[in-house]
């Protein structure tokens, strides 16, 4: 226990911050890379690569191969021509071309990007995001706080005098599923960095492209299928009732709900059926309601016999 609990830190606090940080790099570096080639009658400068070495492909720019490019660089106000090296915005496609560009800036040159303002606004979103998985994932590790004392509410007497039903119903619940949605916004990443030059000889590229879109095809698919096949038990009066199943009392010889929160009923006729597992507060309402409707024997591992 105290392993899982060590790997879940370090998870929470080393591993999700630096991934947060790549995946964030490579969105923003995917638009500001992108470069203008057609109108060039605005730009101060001409870039034109001459040749370029591969670094990745993982960098501080993110996840995908960066190119750092040696380029010549021409002042289109006095003439002036000078080689220096330019990095991510020049890649092997751009050699001979010529690319616009705004002059340098602390030695570093710098062309013109037309849509870095969407990268901006999609980092913008990405790290709302992030930090709503951030915070499911390292909240169970934060110290407790005391909770505060609720406050009196006035009873209010309720418009719909009808009776109520009795039945409690009650779905499952996926503690992991931000794990899920971790996954899939990890192979969205891919998908969006990858497909664009995949199948081209590279073969790390093209494996990440699949390993990406099978990210993304298998997380739609249990989401697909928890949408439509989600455990579900209804207890009432008359019995327990679940996806395509109804027991009444008197064919149930006995329900047990274990500690890893998983439902067993053993109907006197036929075979155990196992039903979960279902998170903390689900297997309370489920307690609760056996308490009150159970004509069968029920036991909770780990407390009395009811």
């Amino acid at each position: 226990m105290k392993a899982v609990r060590v790997l879940h830190r370090i998870f929470a606090f080393l591993i999700v911050p630096v991934l947060g940080y790549l995946l964030g790099a490579t969105i923003f570096n995917y638009f500001s890379d992108k470069v203008e080639t057609e109108n060039l009658s605005d730009a101060s400068h001409i870039i034109v690569a001459t040749s370029c070495d591969r670094h990745g492909p993982v960098t501080l720019r993110g996840f995908g191969w960066v190119y750092e490019c040696s380029a010549t660089v021409t002042n289109k106000v006095n003439g002036n021509v000078v080689t220096t090296t330019g990095r991510g915005f020049l890649r092997p496609d751009l050699i001979g071309k010529q690319v616009a560009g705004e002059g340098f800036n602390r030695g570093d040159l710098y062309p013109v990007r037309p849509y870095a303002g969407w990268g901006m606004v999609l980092l913008l979103l990405f790290g709302v995001l992030w930090f709503y998985v951030y915070i499911a994932i390292a909240w169970r590790l934060l110290p407790e706080r005391r909770k505060p004392r609720p406050r009196p509410v006035r009873y209010q007497r309720p418009d719909n005098m009808t009776k109520p039903d009795r039945t409690v119903r009650v779905f499952t619940q996926y503690p992991r599923g931000w794990l899920m949605f971790f996954f899939l916004l990890l192979g969205c990443i891919g998908v969006f960095v990858y497909t664009s030059s995949a199948f081209q000889g590279d073969t790390v590229t093209t494996g990440m492209t699949i390993a990406s879109w099978t990210a993304v095809a298998l997380v739609l698919t249990d989401f697909g299928f928890r949408l439509f096949r989600t455990p579900m038990i209804a207890i009432s009066p008359d019995g327990l009732q679940w996806h395509g199943a109804h027991l009444s009392w008197a064919e149930i010889q006995e329900v047990r709900l274990t500690r890893s929160q998983v439902l067993i009923i053993q109907p006197r006729n036929g075979n155990v059926v196992k039903i979960g597992s279902f998170g903390t507060t689900e297997a309370t309402r489920i307690h609760v309601a056996m308490g009150h409707f159970s004509q069968a024997t029920y036991a909770r591992e780990g407390t009395s016999r009811t």
